[in-house]
């Protein structure tokens, strides 16, 4: 854990400095992690391992020129900034691990936290996880053997990329941690670097990737597009034509079913101008749902 979060830590540092428009030498981080560190201390040895992590385990593209360093963030910050969003709630705490009184959090509750820290160990340790997990379609529990690789949080929940021992139809899977049942730690096993986690979500909504991307054109109100200027639903969204009464949209990405859901919310200012399919699909759902709720009467 003390790992992960020095990790993050520096990841934050230096993409606040570069935003701002300034890349850091080595004197500069050194002051900040050592700062942060307390203690502990940071030195240029503890500086090479974590830059050797970023970039062979983290995929991260940490640049170092003209004795400054410079992120290049792409499709790896789908995953780096979910854990940078958690990380922030862990740095406001206390010492007592407490919430100061000036922060209100969301009363909704995340979940499949208390399997975290397990999780974390067994990846960085390389070690297999043993689990008994609820699966919602058949609603049974069944027992798996993971090799985990990576954690990601979407809605409240977590989630562990893992290879699943008994199933290689696909590269990994993800499970949330919320329907894990049981957990325990198994034995080492030697890590595919092979293995790509980050192409399938970059083109994806959520945590489904069963999909192929594709061109979308989306229009709302102009009021619920202001909404979604100032908080895009993808990195690929742009502005293609603006009115004094609506907002329309363009993204490239794969319509799943989360990215279907996430639309749903804002059934009451959408319309669906591209693809034909897509809006057919939402069609049928609210006629559905029409149906469903006028037979309530």
């Amino acid at each position: 854990m003390d790992k992960l979060l020095r990790i993050i830590h520096l990841l934050r540092f230096i993409r606040d400095c570069n935003r701002k428009g300034i890349y850091p030498n080595y004197q500069q981080i050194y002051k900040e992690m050592d700062s942060y560190l307390a203690e502990k201390g940071y030195n240029r040895q503890l500086f090479e391992r974590d830059k050797e992590t970023i970039r062979d385990e983290w995929h991260y593209d940490l640049r170092f020129e003209d004795e400054t360093y410079a992120l290049y963030e792409d499709e790896n910050q789908l995953i780096v900034d979910d854990l940078l969003a958690a990380y922030i709630l862990f740095t406001v705490q206390n010492q007592d691990g407490k919430l100061p009184e000036c922060v209100i959090t969301e009363t909704r509750q995340h979940t499949g936290t208390n399997h975290i820290a397990d999780c974390i160990e067994a990846i960085e340790a390389h070690k297999e996880l043993h689990i008994t997990y609820y699966d919602y379609r058949d609603e049974q529990t069944k027992a798996y053997t993971l090799q985990p690789y990576k954690l990601k949080h979407k809605d409240y929940k977590w989630y562990v990329l893992a290879v699943d021992k008994q199933d290689n139809s696909v590269p990994f899977k993800a499970f949330a941690l919320e329907r894990v049942r049981s957990l325990e730690i198994g034995a080492t096993f030697r890590p595919n670097k092979q293995l790509d986690f980050y192409s399938p979500y970059y083109n994806a909504f959520g945590m489904f990737t069963d999909a192929k991307a594709e061109k979308v054109v989306l229009q709302f109100e102009h009021r619920d597009g202001n909404y979604l200027k100032a908080s895009p639903i993808h990195h690929s969204q742009r502005v293609i034509a603006e009115t004094a009464t609506h907002i329309t949209f363009e993204l490239y990405v794969k319509p799943t079913l989360d990215f279907i859901m996430e639309l749903m919310k804002r059934s009451w200012s959408l319309t669906i101008l591209e693809p034909t399919h897509l809006r057919d699909t939402f069609v049928k759902y609210w006629q559905e749902a029409v149906k469903r709720n006028l037979e309530v009467r």
